[in-house]
């Protein structure tokens, strides 16, 4: 485990409800904005919102980089297996 992904996991372990909740709040409003940008048509400003939604929602959830990565194998090896043909 690197150094920066240890610090991230020991800084999830020790978030407090009341940092959890301002880290919901700050979701709901880039969700909202996520919305704004995607109907004015800049695609990729959404997309780089839903990536700062989705690293917030790992911090909450204290999902680790290794866990996530973990993951991502898996279901990329699920969806190779669906594409091979029988």
């Amino acid at each position: 485990m690197n150094t920066a992904t240890g610090m991230a996991k020991m800084k999830a372990r020790h978030m407090d409800e009341v940092s959890a909740r301002s880290l919901r709040g700050v979701i709901a409003v880039l969700v909202e904005q996520r919305g704004v940008v995607n109907a004015a048509g800049t695609s990729f400003a959404a997309h780089l919102i839903d990536l700062a939604i989705m690293q917030l929602r790992l911090t909450i959830n204290d999902v680790s980089e290794e866990e996530l990565s973990g993951l991502a194998d898996f279901v990329s090896v699920g969806l190779a297996s669906e594409d091979k043909p029988n």
